[in-house]
């Protein structure tokens, strides 16, 4: 799948790294204690999922060896995340799971295998695993997959529904298999399928993005209703999450010629995610009183500069080490 450019993906790619700033960029403008800091929160919840399904999508099912897989991961993945990680974190920029005077050797290792040296970087820990298994999910058949899919919904909604509740960490929960399996696993299908549901979405992409635009919107109503959110939903807000999903894929199929700005973002994802986290803290704490007071104002100010300082520092990279960027910042 990774020899094509699909339109679809690279838009969703582009709004779910955009939105992933975002969330970082409102996650200590408030203290979620009222209407506005929820909804935002809310609304965002399928920047995540949305990119495990793009990575499950463009996982290569058939055309390359096993070992030229793992050559390409590895080279795509690790080298980039592991200078991004030691920089980030002696550096002692904002934003340390574990700030510099702190650290010791063992914490130092946990952190980078466990992508905790930011809290945020569990997502390339999660994309490990998830490829890890992918190896011998791509020599299963599709009817099998399609079984397994079905499984991890199940697996998800027990999760999220009893599981969550239990007492588990944060940290263990952002990392835990059963949160994202689905996603994942969904991109996986809809690659494996993409004729015959491509087809479908295109003949009827109207009636589905206007029909989720709808429940979507029913969704988020409902769940504000006596001053709840999506935490008193879990299950709804899976609807909700995968609902949006559907949404940004269809709509991709209108981007005939690929936009290059969307192109740009979405080829710049992995980058955007490795290096927007300090900046938007950074500027944060220019104003210290957002940790008290949600804004909108300044999460939008915060938002801009973690997306235009980690296209800044990409810019910078490539222009200083040419086609080596792709080791230190991933593209």
């Amino acid at each position: 799948m990774e020899s094509r450019r699909y339109s679809e993906i690279d838009l969703l790619k582009c709004v779910c790294i955009s939105t992933v700033v975002y969330i970082h960029a409102i996650s200590t403008s408030f203290e979620p204690s009222n209407f506005l800091g929820y909804l935002a929160s809310d609304f965002c919840r399928f920047a995540v999922p949305g990119l495990f399904f793009a990575a499950g999508f463009l996982f290569d099912k058939k055309k390359a060896s096993t070992g030229q897989i793992i050559k390409k991961k590895l080279v795509r993945l690790l080298p980039p995340y592991l200078f991004c990680s030691l920089c980030i974190q002696f550096l002692n920029v904002p934003g340390l799971s574990v700030e510099l005077k702190n650290l010791d050797a063992g914490q130092l290792i946990y952190n980078l295998i466990f992508g905790n040296t930011l809290g945020i970087y569990y997502y390339v820990f999660v994309l490990f695993y998830l490829f890890a298994g992918s190896l011998v999910l791509r020599h299963v058949p599709g009817k099998w997959v399609l079984g397994l899919w079905g499984l991890s919904a199940l697996l998800l909604l027990l999760f999220v529904k009893v599981l969550v509740g239990c007492g588990m960490s944060f940290f263990l929960m952002l990392r835990h298999p059963f949160f994202h399996l689905f996603a994942y696993l969904s991109g996986w299908v809809f690659s494996l399928y993409y004729e015959a549901i491509g087809s479908f979405l295109k003949k009827h992409r109207v009636k589905v993005i206007c029909g989720g635009f709808v429940l979507a919107a029913i969704i988020l109503v409902y769940t504000r209703m006596g001053g709840n959110h999506f935490a008193s939903f879990p299950i709804l807000t899976q609807f909700y999450v995968y609902t949006c999903i559907i949404i940004l894929f269809t709509a991709g199929m209108w981007i005939h010629e690929f936009h290059p700005g969307i192109r740009f973002v979405s080829n710049a994802s992995y980058g955007i995610y490795l290096l927007h986290f300090p900046i938007v803290r950074a500027c944060q704490s220019i104003y210290p009183e957002i940790s008290a007071h949600y804004s909108f104002v300044y999460a939008f100010v915060s938002w801009c500069f973690g997306i235009a300082g980690s296209i800044l520092i990409i810019f910078m990279v490539q222009k200083l080490s040419g086609r080596n960027s792709r080791y230190l910042i991933g593209c």
